[in-house]
C-alpha cells in the first residue's frame, strides 16, 4: 500500500500552524525498521519543516522546527547540533535534513 503524502499533511495542518498559504516544497517518508515507526516530512518555502511521527501503535506526534537554509557542511554541522540539544533522536535529525543517520552520529560524536 502507497503513502499519500499529502494527505498526511492537509491544509488543516499549515492553517494550526498559522500559514494559510504555505508551500510545501518538499515531501518525504522515512520507515524506522527498528522500532516500526514512520515519519513523514514536509519542508515548507518559509524554511519551517513538519515532522509527523507515527509509531508501530499507530499514536501521531507532530513537531514543527524552524531550519535554516544550508549552504554549507560546517552549517550543516551546527545545525545537527542545535537540534540535538534540543533532545531530538538521530533518525529524527536525519530525516529533518535529508541525510543518514550515521551522519548525524559521525557529527555528534565530534564535538
Amino acid at each position: 500500500m502507497g503513502i499519500d503524502l499529502l494527505t498526511i499533511f492537509k491544509n488543516a495542518d499549515l492553517k494550526e500552524i498559522g500559514k494559510t498559504t504555505a508551500n510545501i516544497i518538499s515531501l518525504a517518508f522515512k520507515p524506522n525498521m527498528k522500532t516500526g515507526e514512520r515519519m513523514a516530512r514536509a519542508m515548507l518555502d518559509d524554511g519551517r519543516t513538519l515532522i509527523k511521527t507515527i509509531t508501530a501503535s499507530g499514536v501521531v506526534t507532530e513537531t514543527v522546527h524552524r531550519i535554516p537554509e544550508i549552504l554549507s557542511v560546517a552549517q550543516r554541522n551546527e545545525v545537527i547540533k542545535d537540534l540535538a540539544k534540543k533532545k531530538l533522536t538521530q533518525e529524527t535529525i536525519a530525516a529533518m535534513l535529508d541525510i543518514s543517520q550515521s551522519t548525524v552520529s559521525n557529527v555528534l560524536r565530534k564535538k
